[in-house]
């Protein structure tokens, strides 16, 4: 609910706070004190335009504040995670401002936002109907919302949603593959040459490597040869080479050893290096052994290497990319083969999915049409009580004919489908006999529109999940029962949500929760705007004043007490 709202230097308003409660909250005031400035100010609170015009002569910023208090039951919180904003925690601060450079800034909860987006989150906290302000229920977008909210139709509409994402998935998922395959049809050819150029090397991934490792022994073999047998004459078989020189050597030790056992170490020692060099000798022979000497397959490691590096430079730059292109190719040329099976296989999936999403829109479209003529009835009845006795509305229940997708079956025809259904739902009125029954947002009084309005959120109070409602002047027109009639249903409606009303019917203010009174005062400089909250004594006053105007009497406090004190009775 609306807790609070502040203002500085807007218009009229020096500065100005008011606290408001759960409830029937009606604000009264003499024209021209100023109450259409406080709808001005919720109204630039909900993203509506904010200009310089708008700032107290002789200041340089306005600013306006609205906080507001959030259920548990709220989904806002939902929408701040979408915004990228901080958990409410409970409370929204919303905050516009505009300096006199013509500069607007916008904040929720201290965080900069575009207005843009206080419009989306004004639409969640509060629906405000004036005579020219935008009236959510006038927007055809919300009719079909609404009336399946009186038709109890939440599940069975998530569940079409569901279907209709699969729906949409199925179509997608053949029109890709249609596009591909055309695509790939054409370039069947020169996939086929990619194809066969590939194959015809037939690259083994990291074949390279090993490659590259015997072309460089092959090409350096007269050198590996030489240089083994030159290291294996030194170590083992020349003259003076390591062996004959260590085994020299341990003879000497051994006869060292017999004098003085302290060499029997180091003959060990040397006897262990001789076993060495005759172990690397060895394995250094056979090495020298197993070279060969064979220029045709250098040639054939060549020629391969050369093919290997062609490939990379056509195809990709890697052994790696080459193969990859090769595995693509194979797929798309096997799907162009096998196209009439996979293309039989996503045209039946698709059909499967239409006739499931064609019976639930019709299941929908169904109740809708038998919840539509309950509504509607409830809907005259309404403003019946409300003063429009000859009004006749109706909910409009029609589909578009569909020549392309994505479309559905619904009663021997194909018809366009979206997230809620084919049905296209708009609420009709004809205000008084003779008049043409025409779209709601058609309807040009000011005071009918608001008592349509108020007729339809009486009926879907449960349904709508909007916390606050604002009616501007609801009273326009109406007056005597009609107008005892009118105050009864907000107060209804209050029992659901919190309602701020302005009104100048003796009728409406007394059904008050909490009665505000709107008063212009200043001097001969300047003129002030103020609001304030009135105690029962007031409150009697107040109600005698619409009812008596200037001159107050008894019997005009008399009948104010006795309205009041029926409507509490009630």
């Amino acid at each position: 609910m609306l807790k609070s709202l502040y203002a500085k230097n807007y218009l009229l308003i020096d500065e100005l706070r008011i606290s408001f409660q759960s409830g029937l909250n009606i604000i009264t005031g003499e024209t021209g004190a100023g109450k259409s400035i406080l709808i001005g100010a919720l109204g630039a609170l909900l993203g509506d335009r904010l200009s310089k015009e708008a700032i107290r002569s002789g200041e340089e910023k306005a600013i306006i504040e609205g906080e507001f208090q959030l259920d548990e039951a709220s989904e806002i919180p939902e929408f701040f995670k979408t915004q990228e904003l901080d958990d409410p925690q409970g409370t929204v601060l919303i905050r516009r401002e505009v300096a006199n450079t013509g500069k607007s800034r916008c904040f929720i909860n201290d965080t900069p936002v575009p207005v843009g987006v206080l419009q989306q989150l004004g639409d969640w906290l509060v629906d405000l109907h004036g005579q020219h302000e935008h009236q959510r229920l006038l927007n055809v977008v919300h009719h079909g919302p609404y009336l399946d909210a009186f038709a109890g139709l939440h599940g069975d509409i998530e569940a079409f949603k569901a279907a209709h994402q699969h729906f949409l998935a199925a179509i997608k998922n053949l029109r890709e593959t249609e596009s591909r395959a055309a695509r790939l049809a054409q370039s069947r050819d020169f996939m086929q040459f990619q194809l066969q150029e590939i194959e015809a090397v037939a690259p083994v991934a990291d074949e390279e490597e090993g490659l590259g490792a015997e072309e460089q022994i092959l090409r350096h073999a007269e050198l590996l040869f030489e240089r083994t047998n030159s290291l294996f004459q030194r170590l083992y078989e020349g003259e003076g080479s390591a062996t004959e020189m260590l085994t020299a050597a341990a003879a000497d030790l051994s006869q060292l050893a017999a004098i003085d056992k302290r060499f029997a170490v180091l003959k060990d020692e040397c006897e262990n290096a001789r076993i060495l060099v005759d172990e690397l000798a060895k394995s250094i022979r056979q090495y020298n052994q197993s070279i060969s000497f064979e220029p045709e397959r250098l040639e054939k490691i060549r020629e391969r290497m050369a093919a290997l590096t062609g490939l990379k430079r056509k195809y990709g730059g890697s052994l790696e990319s080459v193969i990859a292109l090769r595995d693509q190719v194979k797929t798309e040329l096997d799907l162009v083969e096998n196209l009439q099976d996979t293309l039989t296989a996503l045209q039946k999936a698709l059909q499967e999915e239409r006739e499931h999403l064609s019976a639930a829109n019709a299941s929908v479209a169904l109740r809708r049409k038998e919840a539509a003529h309950v509504f509607a009835e409830r809907v005259e009845q309404s403003l019946t009580l409300l003063g429009m006795p000859k009004a006749r509305f109706q909910v409009q229940q029609t589909v578009t004919p569909a020549h392309e997708e994505p479309w559905i079956s619904f009663e021997g025809q194909q018809v366009r489908v979206g997230p809620r259904g084919a049905d296209h739902l708009e609420f009709l009125l004809a205000a008084n006999p003779g008049q043409d029954i025409k779209p709601l947002a058609d309807v040009a009084s000011g005071g009918e529109i608001s008592r349509v309005m108020l007729a339809l959120k009486t009926i879907l109070a449960d349904a709508d999940e909007v916390p606050v409602l604002i009616f501007d002047e609801i009273d326009i027109g109406i007056s005597g029962r009609i107008a005892q009639a009118v105050g009864r249903s907000l107060r209804e409606l209050a029992q659901r949500h919190q309602v701020i009303c302005i009104t100048h019917l003796p009728q409406i203010a007394s059904m008050a929760d909490h009665h505000f009174l709107v008063e212009k005062g200043g001097d001969d400089y300047s003129t002030r705007t103020t609001i304030r909250s009135l105690n029962r004594d007031e409150r009697i006053h107040q109600v005698a004043s619409l009812i008596g105007g200037d001159v107050v009497t008894e019997t005009h406090l008399q009948s104010a007490s006795e309205l009041i004190a029926e409507a509490e009775r009630d």
